[in-house]
């Protein structure tokens, strides 16, 4: 115990007095972020460290004991998850941009990470920091060479949101179409690659200290994803290839990018409006079927995931809005924020295809294959809980056998905690395709939850349609005569009209039961 406190002691020691060297000279400013914002991390991560160590101090590590002490959950949470939560919350708030990303990563994790970090850093989506009008002003003159007066008719001095890299504001251009401009803050491009220096640093002290929690993946998912966020003309391409990919759903709207006033750093697009896809009561002031959206974000994901590989990975509640399309033809969903996606290769998405059709026909010996040709390991059943947000038991059964219970999902989130060192391990296996599919299947859960249309059965149905589809191409692909291209193409037509037959059966069932219920309101209205 000594030796670990005296290990954090001299790494902070000697990570704040390079501060300046990494920052550079000119960062000294405290307005700049210099040495007190690499000071702020340091102080942080080691305040973390220093009270984990002192909570554990008299339990030996990798014994049952220690795993007990650190999952306590509701009623008896570990008082020490809320502080440390509450400490990393107020860094990301102080730090910004990069912090601020990571920060929402982790709090999009609800059913991978103890509840007192997702509910405490989940408010990060709504409450980034924005940048000042006129620093703002300053951005658009320098990446577009003119003044904002001069480019557009209006522009709106109050942002529509800020996020951790950028802030929205609504103009309108000199011929009159109202627009969404966005802006990259200032210093967030010069500061990320040396954010991630630092926080590569304190992960690694972390983990000296704490061996069996490794979260490296969050430094090179960082590493990876940024560069690619920061340039907001990968995001204008990104918004078009999925535009073009997903043509055949009327109900998605994907703005149109104006590329004559777009850089690296500013994106003019056509400006949408709706109410965020979690906002329940916007749904039903706008008369707007809550089951309807929901089978719409699970056709276009699927479509995303399993038929394309192509996958927008962050449609947190700001950046999928919902409205009533024209003449009342149900909801669209606009999907925004076009700057993080993840492609699958082809051998990744057709194993995760695999593994999802035997997840849904509880196929075990299946579950266990294809998790472990995703790198799971032995640990195929956390995985595929993980996956699945369901317990085990429920696998086993079948997840589309029924909704999860309040009990189930109570256990689901005790797990996180008791399995903390398993799934970090786990995440750290796995390849890093699927840590961004499994913040989508959160950040989609999220949704699902606030709108109550859990686990519903149209959302199985557009999964395993897309499933049969992506794998029946790819087999098609590898054909050899024309015979056995045939044969593909009968059976994926089978199989597609079973799906068919099943969701009529479906929907007569679910047309009985309800005239049954209208009959019975009915009679019993009359009768009192």
């Amino acid at each position: 115990m000594r030796r670990s406190i005296r290990l954090v002691s001299l790494v902070t020691a000697g990570l704040a007095t390079s501060g300046g060297f990494i920052y550079g000279a000119h960062s000294w400013d405290p307005s700049d972020f210099g040495v007190v914002r690499i000071g702020r991390a340091v102080l942080t991560t080691a305040a973390i460290t220093y009270d984990y160590l002192m909570t554990l101090r008299s339990v030996p590590p990798a014994t049952q004991e220690y795993d007990i002490i650190i999952s306590q959950v509701e009623p008896r949470p570990l008082p020490v998850h809320a502080r440390s939560a509450r400490r990393l919350l107020d860094l990301c708030c102080a730090n910004r941009g990069t912090y601020i990303k990571l920060g929402q990563h982790l709090g999009a994790l609800e059913y991978l990470l103890p509840p007192e970090y997702t509910s405490t850093l989940g408010v990060l989506h709504s409450r980034a920091p924005s940048t000042p009008l006129p620093d703002v002003l300053h951005i658009i003159q320098e990446e577009l060479g003119k003044e904002t007066s001069e480019l557009f008719a209006q522009f709106e001095e109050t942002p529509l949101g800020a996020a951790s890299l950028a802030q929205v504001h609504r103009a309108v251009l000199r011929d009159g179409q109202t627009v969404a401009v966005k802006v990259q803050h200032p210093k967030v491009r010069k500061q990320s690659s040396r954010d991630i220096v630092i926080m590569e640093i304190l992960l690694h002290m972390v983990q000296t200290v704490f061996p069996q929690f490794d979260f490296m993946w969050l430094v090179e998912e960082a590493k990876k994803n940024l560069p690619q966020e920061l340039d907001f003309l990968t995001e204008g391409r990104n918004a078009e290839k999925m535009a073009h990919m997903v043509r055949k759903f009327p109900f998605l709207k994907i703005p149109h990018i104006h590329w004559d006033l777009s850089t690296e750093r500013v994106l003019v697009m056509e400006y949408m409006e709706g109410g965020q896809a979690n906002d329940l009561q916007y749904m039903k002031r706008n008369n707007i079927d809550v089951d309807q959206v929901s089978r719409a974000l699970g056709q276009m994901y699927s479509e995303m995931i399993f038929v394309h590989g192509f996958v927008h990975c962050d449609p947190h509640p700001g950046n999928v809005l919902v409205r009533q399309s024209e003449g009342s033809r149900g909801p669209e969903i606009i999907l925004l924020d076009h700057g993080l996606y993840q492609e699958l290769t082809d051998n990744f998405r057709l194993n995760y295809c695999h593994l999802w059709q035997a997840l849904l026909a509880a196929d075990m010996a299946g579950v266990r294959r294809y998790s472990q040709r995703l790198g799971a390991g032995d640990l195929y059943p956390l995985f595929a809980c993980m996956l699945t947000a369901r317990s085990w038991d429920s696998v086993n059964r079948g997840i589309d056998r029924g909704p999860v219970s309040t009990e189930e999902a109570q256990e689901i989130r005790s797990n996180a905690a008791a399995y903390l060192p398993q799934i970090s391990q786990l995440l750290a296996s796995v390849p890093r395709q699927m840590l961004l599919l499994l913040k989508t299947n959160d950040l989609l859960r999220g949704i699902e939850t606030a709108l109550h249309t859990n686990a519903s059965a149209s959302s199985f149905l557009s999964m395993s349609r897309c499933c049969i589809r992506a794998v029946a191409r790819h087999r098609r692909q590898t054909a050899t005569s024309f015979w056995s291209y045939a044969h593909i193409s009968i059976s994926e037509s089978l199989h597609l009209g079973q799906l068919q037959l099943y969701e009529l059966l479906l929907w007569a069932r679910t047309c009985w039961l309800r005239r049954w219920l209208t009959l019975l309101v009915h009679w019993i209205s009359y009768s009192i």
